[in-house]
């Protein structure tokens, strides 16, 4: 007897952003603001 196996699966694109702010609070809140609805955020990084 065959086995039949399903899955869900999901496209992956991805997008970079970019924010500033006064602090790393407010450069991240300002950030957090632009992640469009049904989007997860996989990171943060900052460039020194």
């Amino acid at each position: 007897m065959a086995v039949k196996v399903k899955a869900t699966i999901r496209s992956t694109e991805t997008r970079e952003l970019e924010a500033e702010g006064e602090s790393y609070e407010a450069a991240r809140a300002a950030l957090d603001a632009q992640v469009p609805d049904g989007w997860q955020l996989t990171g943060y990084r900052t460039d020194k």
